[in-house]
């Protein structure tokens, strides 16, 4: 065996060793642990009876919201669609704990909503019923509008892709109806499972949303026995039952993709495609209502009162030194993080590029994105503490609390985020290029380094943005794993708003949303759809 051989599979199985180590820790807490425990109770407790509900009401809306939406923007002609195309992906640039602190702040006893009805209408406490925002209710609903995109942007890729089959069954006379339901809907099941699939993984990883609006679910469960009850064996129970749902989601995604019709491979004509045109002004006016409202709720509502609270603040925020000291810490740890993970994804795209047996590598690896990001600090922090606690005997030094150890959880999470565009890209270079580079002389490493990656660059620093800005927004994770002292954006916003000093979190939330507003950018290029030469509407 070459020594290129034998380090490529040196590399591939010490970053499987390092994505599986976190989770085999979680199990051998339990097993080590001298408990006896109620795994009924565990399994079938608040936090599981919440989380289904939750997966249940957020999957049924944004279902509905995003099939609907991509069904009018990408078939139906009316003004404004090429707006709606684009501004339907805004809510991804707000994580969803903003959006909660934001309508808490707004629809609470003390905020604006309800003291205006009282002065307005001269009301006084138990005058009036108003519903409380921390519900589930309103969970459905704020988490709901901030994920359907997740929906959209897929169900819109696959409809496009079959543009021209909805063209043939238009031509044929077949209604509209019976387009959508009985070749729309099941042509595009595996784009409408995908979508699904990313959403209900985000609602179980999903800590910040449940804790603003009070919400016990799996990851709040975690981090209250973790935190603040020191009870490591209940967090890793609860960590190890929330990993089983994952799991049983991404089998019964695999089942409902089932043996549908792959869009991406049929052959279409794309000089144009067919639109209907929007008849009347109550058609128009509800289509614009069903475009608007996900808008209005997942991202202006949120994003006026930041923006006016940060005005407010903006005299105090300019002095201030722990505001400066969040924002480089953020920067600082997100930048060296994406760096990490695209020299990672690089190497790993690469390595099975050139023998793709080790492709599995990938699947391992991939996997990490779908584990809530509670879970992956406490399997991260019990793994760090059994190695501070083997080393301890050789060396004085701890691996718990410490940069390294966050930037450890960061690359774990999101390796996939940047292996995803960084192996797309490099599939699509041809393999002559390699080969011709080798009969110049060109060994594999400077190939990569002359050759492949200057032609990938694009997708590298898709990668590395996406990462960044995961990053950036990270608040679970953060909250457990960094060192003491350490603040970022979203943990300095956590204090703040724990503290009840709503106004004072906006300028960090507005920061975060802006950088959020990059991986919109990058999504919309991603999935920026092929402009046809000229679209036929039907009148």
């Amino acid at each position: 065996m070459s020594f290129i051989s034998l380090a490529r599979n040196v590399f591939i199985y010490v970053s499987i060793g390092l994505f599986i180590a976190p989770i085999f820790s979680l199990i051998s807490v339990i097993l080590t642990e001298n408990q006896v425990v109620d795994l009924f109770a565990y399994i079938f407790s608040e936090y599981t009876v919440n989380t289904v509900i939750l997966m249940l009401g957020v999957g049924v809306l944004t279902l509905v919201v995003g099939i609907a939406t991509a069904w009018f923007v990408t078939y139906y002609s009316f003004p404004g669609r090429k707006f709606f195309e684009v501004a339907l992906f805004l809510p991804l640039s707000i994580p969803g704990y903003i959006v909660a602190y934001v309508y808490v702040n707004i629809f609470e006893f003390s905020g604006p909503v309800q003291s205006f009805l009282r002065s307005m209408f001269h009301w006084h406490k138990g005058d009036y019923y108003f519903p409380s925002v921390k519900s589930l209710t309103c969970g459905v609903i704020i988490i709901g509008f901030n994920l359907y995109p997740y929906v959209y942007m897929l169900v819109r890729t696959g409809l496009i892709a079959i543009r021209s089959t909805i063209a043939v069954a238009t031509t044929l006379c077949a209604s509209r109806y019976k387009i959508l339901t009985a070749i729309g809907l099941p042509t595009i099941r595996p784009a409408i499972a995908a979508g699904m699939s990313f959403v209900l993984m985000e609602v179980i990883s999903d800590f910040g949303t449940p804790q603003f609006l009070a919400i016990d679910t799996f990851t709040r469960g975690i981090y209250r026995s973790w935190f603040l009850l020191h009870d490591k064996y209940s967090a890793c129970l609860f960590a190890l039952i929330a990993l089983f749902f994952i799991f049983l989601l991404i089998i019964l995604e695999k089942l409902l993709r089932g043996k549908g019709i792959s869009y991406s491979t049929i052959k279409m004509n794309t000089d144009y495609y067919h639109t209907w045109q929007v008849k009347g002004k109550i058609a128009l006016i509800l289509i614009y209502l069903i475009c608007l409202v996900p808008i209005l709720i997942g991202f202006v509502v949120p994003i006026i009162p930041l923006l006016y609270w940060s005005m407010e603040r903006i005299g105090t925020f300019i002095t201030s030194t722990k505001f400066y000291v969040s924002i480089f810490n953020s920067i600082y740890v997100a930048f060296f993080t994406a760096i990490i993970t695209v020299i990672i994804s690089i190497i790993m795209s690469y390595i099975v590029r050139k023998k793709e047996s080790l492709s599995y590598a990938i699947k391992f690896v991939v996997m990490g994105y779908a584990i809530p990001n509670t879970i992956v600090a406490v399997s991260v922090m019990v793994l760090l503490g059994s190695l501070s606690s083997f080393f301890s005997s050789y060396f004085s030094v701890t691996l718990i609390g410490t940069v390294f150890g966050l930037m450890y959880s960061y690359v774990f999470k999101f390796l996939a985020v940047s292996l995803g565009p960084i192996e797309s890209g490099l599939n699509k270079v041809p393999r002559e290029i390699d080969w011709s580079s080798s009969l110049m002389g060109h060994n594999m490493i400077s190939t990569c380094v002359n050759v492949h990656i200057p032609m990938i660059q694009k997708s590298v620093v898709v990668g590395f943005l996406l990462v960044f800005v995961d990053v950036i927004k990270e608040l679970a994770a953060t909250l457990i794993i960094r060192p003491f002292n350490f603040d970022t954006m979203t943990t300095r916003m956590y204090e703040l708003i724990g503290d009840e000093r709503y106004a004072d979190a906006a300028p960090y939330a507005l920061i975060v949303v802006l950088v959020g507003l990059v991986s919109v950018v990058i999504l919309c290029k991603i999935f920026q759809y092929d402009r046809t030469k000229y679209s036929k509407v039907i009148v």
